[in-house]
This record gives C-alpha cells, sequence and structure tokens, in this order.
C-alpha cells in the first residue's frame, strides 16, 4: 500500500496565496505562470510518497508562452480549447515533478 502524506500548514498556504495573489492582480494577471510555479513548488515540497518528497522544478518563464497561447485559444474560439488546454497544462505539470534524489 502507498502512503501519501503532506506536512503543509495553514499559515504557509495563507502567505503563499497572499503574495502570488496580489502581484497576479498587480500584473493584471501575467504573474499567473509564475505565481503558479511558486505554488506547485509549495504543494510538492510539503508532500512525501512512502517517505519520498516531490519537487516541482517548472519555472514560470518555462510556462509562460505555453499559458498565454492556451490564453489566446480559449479566448478565440469562445471556450471551446479550454479541456485541450487544461490537459496541456497538467502535461506541463505532470513533466516538471519528479521525487527528490
Amino acid at each position: 500500500m502507498k502512503t501519501f502524506e503532506f506536512t503543509g500548514s495553514g499559515f504557509g498556504y495563507i502567505w503563499l496565496m497572499l503574495w502570488t495573489s496580489v502581484l497576479s492582480i498587480i500584473t493584471c494577471g501575467l504573474f499567473f505562470p509564475w505565481a503558479y510555479s511558486a505554488q506547485q513548488r509549495w504543494i510538492c515540497s510539503n508532500t512525501y510518497v512512502e517517505g519520498r518528497q516531490l519537487e516541482f522544478t517548472g519555472t514560470g518563464m518555462g510556462f509562460f508562452f505555453q499559458w498565454l497561447f492556451i490564453m489566446v485559444l480559449s479566448t478565440l474560439t469562445f471556450g471551446i480549447y479550454i479541456p485541450w488546454g487544461y490537459c496541456q497544462f497538467k502535461r506541463w505539470e505532470t513533466a516538471n515533478t519528479r521525487f527528490v534524489r
């Protein structure tokens, strides 16, 4: 049986959400890829699978143009592209998640 453990705290999450949300609002959403990357790093650094810690290696810059492409296509297709964009987004997230060595 696989055991999963999450060690994050509510205070850590509040601080993370506050600063990433403020920066996203100030930049009219352009900071979102960096905010999401920071959130994923926090989640992974607090997640253990069978005693092995996860690590998120993605960066905001690594996701920015992909995110921009998803936003443009979703807008141009009046939302029809959203399911495909979400899957593309999840592939990026998964490709950048690994176990700490």
